[in-house]
């Protein structure tokens, strides 16, 4: 019995994506079979494990004035069973990317340009927080909920990564105010403590444009 929690306490202390059993396994990502994971295909060349597609800055021009451009395993599908993958984010002045979960993932940031405002929350409800500059570096633990802030007058931009080939990210605010079907809006007032006129106004504004 001891050993077997043992086994299981370790198992959950190293979770992350599976370990690779092959030197490489490029996705297909054409197949239509569904794994955890993606299958490999036959033939594989050097443009499997390159790309070009945090090279330049994203549009910022949104709700929340910061986009997130992925080089996972759907941009580089060399990465697949590699557990690695980075992403480039830029904000405008002011830009925030909202607070949100990977859950598949450990995070860290280096800071290309400007400055930011970083911290996440444990579940214990403590806010590690700190003011950071170009050239550091800052740590967000798997699955828990953070955010990153450009509160200066000029753009910002961060290289981000993270230990899974797909971290996935599951935004706050759009995940209870924008799913499909809605979440009821007596879940919402009851958990928010507001107004039925509040929770749909801020539906409203976060809804998917058509």
């Amino acid at each position: 019995m001891v050993m077997a929690m043992v086994a299981i306490s370790l198992d959950k202390a190293y979770a992350g994506d599976p370990d690779m059993l092959q030197d490489v396994c490029v996705a297909d990502l054409n197949s239509s079979f569904s794994v955890n994971g993606y299958l490999c295909k036959k033939n594989f060349s050097e443009i499997d494990f390159s790309s070009m597609v945090i090279a330049k800055p994203g549009a910022t021009n949104n709700t929340f004035g910061s986009l997130v451009t992925g080089a996972n395993v759907m941009k580089v599908p060399g990465l697949n069973t590699l557990g690695v993958s980075m992403a480039r984010i830029d904000y405008a002045p002011g830009g925030i990317n909202p607070p949100h979960t990977h859950p598949r993932a450990t995070e860290m940031i280096f800071v290309l340009e400007g400055e930011l405002d970083v911290g996440f929350i444990t579940t214990s409800n403590v806010l590690v927080s700190k003011h950071i500059v170009k050239g550091e570096v800052f740590a967000f633990p798997r699955g828990l909920v953070h955010f990153q802030q450009n509160n200066g007058h000029v753009p910002a931009a961060v290289i981000s990564a993270f230990n899974s080939q797909l971290p996935g990210t599951q935004s706050i605010a759009t995940t209870l105010f924008a799913s499909t079907p809605t979440v009821p809006d007596h879940v919402l007032t009851k958990t928010f403590q507001v107004g039925t006129k509040q929770i749909e106004k801020i539906k409203s504004r976060l809804a998917p444009k058509k």
